[in-house]
């Protein structure tokens, strides 16, 4: 008797990719230029984008899982003037269950792409008086987060024998046993976050300019140019697994007692149990670009009027605040057995010049059982490149979770 069982809890609470292009701050051009003399002129520019991208997965999975095969439980007794005969099959169980659960990816471009500003304040009149005030941020939020929950109670039974031939007389007694074999397997994956936030530089600034040029004598001439860019990344997961595993094969327990005038054996085959649990949780990868806030400002300050009073102010900041945590806790109760034997040959008599005899045989017993626990893995760097594999936005959830489980296990 086979008995196969698979449970595969895929994308329990489903994965979330998102592909997002951050508002960008397009290229700016300010010119305050010809004004008469004794002339004011003003002027502000205030650009400010943000974007925010929140991802969130909860998964609680639950697997109750009972498998078994049975063979054997036969019985031949006080039978009179013949050979007696019991054999029973092989038993065998195999058990799988899968559960993979929380992905996040997010690819987010155009993030810190303040746009260039080019402000050229020239050729105004004497006495004339021009400002010029700049003011471009960027900020761009990105959460990613996953919690899960997985409990496993697994219990995998193959049993073969429990045969019975007690009492007869005048012929052989043959009774045997096949083999029986488990094979147990749970995996669980759950938890992965994979961020790119990054500028792809078709309308970044590559550097401000200022010209403060040709301007009047007694004239005042100023401008201020402020470039903030921030980019805020968290990734965070929680992972809970328990695993409740039984898994045992048991083959024998066959009698024959009482026999008379005639051989009688007995035998058990073999008993294998394989158990194998794989646990792999909680994986954080994270590829950020520099802003561009800062790739300078180019200031030209010339031939302006005498008594002229000329100032340029430029601030430029850029802020990248990435933070990545795990937590997980693995709860491992396993327990595989293999059994052969526990038969008995007891009070059969024959006379040995008729060629009676007893013969209790018993084949091997194996057990093999192997837990692995990997995970909290966090990586930031240029690239998502780890063990010679590259990570990115555009793998898929199925192609995600063989490298994941490839570089945890």
């Amino acid at each position: 008797m086979t008995f196969k069982k698979r449970i595969i809890t895929a994308i329990a609470t489903g994965a979330v990719l998102v592909n997002a292009l951050a508002p960008a701050v397009f290229a700016q051009t300010i010119t305050v230029s010809g004004n008469g003399e004794n002339s004011t002129s003003n002027v502000a520019v205030s650009a400010n984008t943000t974007t925010q991208v929140q991802q969130t997965n909860s998964a609680n999975i639950s697997n109750k899982v009972n498998s078994s095969a049975s063979t054997g439980g036969n019985s031949s007794n006080g039978n009179t003037g013949g050979s007696t005969s019991i054999t029973s099959g092989n038993a065998n169980t195999t058990t799988t269950v899968n559960n993979e659960a929380n992905l996040n990816t997010a690819n987010v471009t155009n993030s810190g792409a303040n746009g260039s500003s080019d402000v050229n304040v020239s050729g105004n009149g004497e006495d004339s008086q021009n400002s010029v005030g700049v003011n471009n941020t960027t900020g761009v939020f990105v959460s990613q987060t996953n919690n899960a929950n997985i409990n496993n109670d697994v219990k995998s039974n193959a049993q073969t024998g429990g045969n019975d031939a007690t009492s007869d007389t005048g012929g052989d007694t043959t009774v045997k046993s096949g083999d029986a074999s488990t094979s147990t397997t749970v995996e669980n994956a759950a938890n992965a976050n994979v961020a790119q936030v990054g500028n792809d530089d078709s309308d970044g600034n590559g550097g401000s300019s200022v010209t403060i040029s040709g301007n009047g004598e007694d004239s005042g001439n100023e401008v201020g140019l402020n470039q903030d860019s921030a980019v805020v990344l968290t990734q965070g997961n929680e992972a809970y697994f328990n695993n409740n595993v039984n898994s045992n094969a048991n083959s024998g327990k066959n009698s024959a007692n009482g026999d008379t005038d005639g051989t009688v054996t007995v035998g058990a085959g073999s008993a294998n149990s394989s158990t194998t649990v794989d646990n792999a949780a909680n994986f954080n990868s994270a590829d950020i670009a520099d802003g561009d806030a800062t790739d300078g400002v180019g200031v030209d300050i010339d031939t302006n009027g005498e008594d002229s009073w000329n100032s340029v102010f430029a601030n430029l900041n850029d802020a990248v605040a990435p933070a990545q945590a795990n937590e997980q806790k693995f709860d491992n109760n396993v327990t595989g057995g293999a059994k052969a034997g526990d038969n008995n040959a007891d009070s059969d008599t024959g006379d040995p010049s008729w060629g009676g005899s007893s013969t209790v045989t018993t084949q091997d017993a194996s057990n093999n059982t192997n837990v692995n626990n990997a995970g909290n893995v966090n990586n930031i760097g240029g690239t998502t490149t780890i063990d010679g594999v590259t990570v990115g936005t555009t793998l898929d959830f199925g192609q995600l979770w063989s490298f994941l489980n490839g570089f945890w296990m």
